[in-house]
């Protein structure tokens, strides 16, 4: 009898621990591997790491640097990466016209008349001698572009537009960002559509002049985004809204901390830390720069998307059976700012 106890009691007792250890593997955070281009503007990514809002949702997530929003593409679209972030271009449209499915799903970045964070930025020494006075001027001048097919190239139709000219009377120059910096020292190039931190390095080295908000061109341009696979979509729908609800935390504080368009605000010294920490960049120099303006609702500019699409199939650089109703969901988006109610900013 005493035998059939111990028995009873072992068989209980391991019954028990097996109950534990499955609520401890049903409980294991969801892994998530997020693709990024090495810019500051993927700060809001280390940002939830920091503040522990992937780990409030159960995430468990993998932030891998690639040279550029480029290369990001390839592997989300094999299902090597669940999610990319980064600005769209003629390579990613293209892919979309070969069969390859990826969704566009949420703002990184957009233009407003409240922040530089992208400029037509001009070389000083051409708006000190009066080289360069008005858009006219840009005829002829040599203009920066991060790679070819980018959605630039689209922006500086609009300027063209605004300025009386042409597409074809500026000369594009294609150098990554921190080349063009170089360039505006050495004078190598006239200008370029820039953006941060180099605008500000420029300003301040004293070769370079924010001549003009590309808001005044292009209104509201959105400029970056957030992309899912198809397959971390389709397969882990439930995880997808815990990463864009843990996104939605991370904008509405990384919103508070701004002030003028810069991280000055209350709150901010922790933002600052996180990019100091994670892209080496000096503590002076994130409080100077401009921080691009990021809807905490998600919510993107679709009329801007289509502009840039269009201007690609005019100039026969993307078939026009591609749609962007074929890409765009939002679902994800506008499901977590439902569950996480409408944002207050605290100033």
């Amino acid at each position: 009898m005493r035998s059939s106890k111990r028995f009873l009691i072992g068989l209980l007792a391991g019954g028990a621990f097996a109950m534990a250890g499955f609520g401890m593997a049903a409980q294991a955070a969801e892994h998530v591997d997020i693709g990024i281009g090495k810019s500051s503007s993927d700060a809001p990514w280390f940002l939830a790491q920091d503040l522990g809002f992937f780990k409030d949702e159960g995430l468990d997530v993998n932030l891998i640097n690639l040279d550029s929003g480029a290369k990001i593409i390839a592997p989300l679209s094999k299902g090597q990466l669940d999610v990319g972030s980064g600005a769209l271009s003629v390579g990613f449209y293209n892919a979309i016209a070969q069969g390859i499915k990826l969704r566009i799903v949420a703002d990184r970045g957009h233009i407003t008349k409240d922040t530089l964070y992208q400029t037509i930025f001009i070389r000083k020494d051409l708006i000190d001698s009066g080289a360069f006075k008005s858009l006219k001027d840009l005829k002829g001048k040599k203009i920066a572009f991060a790679a070819p097919g980018v959605t630039a190239l689209s922006l500086l139709n609009e300027t063209t537009k605004a300025a009386g000219l042409k597409f074809e009377d500026v000369t594009p120059v294609y150098i990554s960002f921190p080349q063009q910096f170089v360039a505006l020292r050495n004078k190598a190039i006239d200008g370029s559509f820039l953006v941060e931190p180099q605008a500000t390095q420029a300003v301040a080295g004293g070769f370079g002049v924010r001549f003009m908000n590309t808001q005044d061109v292009y209104p509201d341009e959105q400029v970056t985004v957030l992309f899912y696979s198809d397959k971390f979509a389709k397969e882990r729908p439930a995880v997808a809204l815990k990463l864009m609800k843990a996104w939605q935390r991370t904008i509405r504080v990384y919103n508070d901390a701004l002030k003028g368009g810069k991280l000055v605000g209350p709150g901010s010294d922790k933002i600052v830390d996180t990019i100091v920490k994670n892209f080496h960049m000096e503590p002076t120099l994130v409080r100077d720069m401009y921080a691009p303006a990021v809807n905490p609702s998600g919510a993107l500019n679709v009329s801007s998307l289509q502009k840039d699409l269009s201007f690609f199939q005019e100039r026969g650089w993307v078939p026009k059976t591609v749609s962007l109703k074929d890409v765009v969901d939002t679902s994800f988006a506008e499901k977590a700012n439902a569950e996480l109610g409408p944002y207050q900013p605290k100033h």
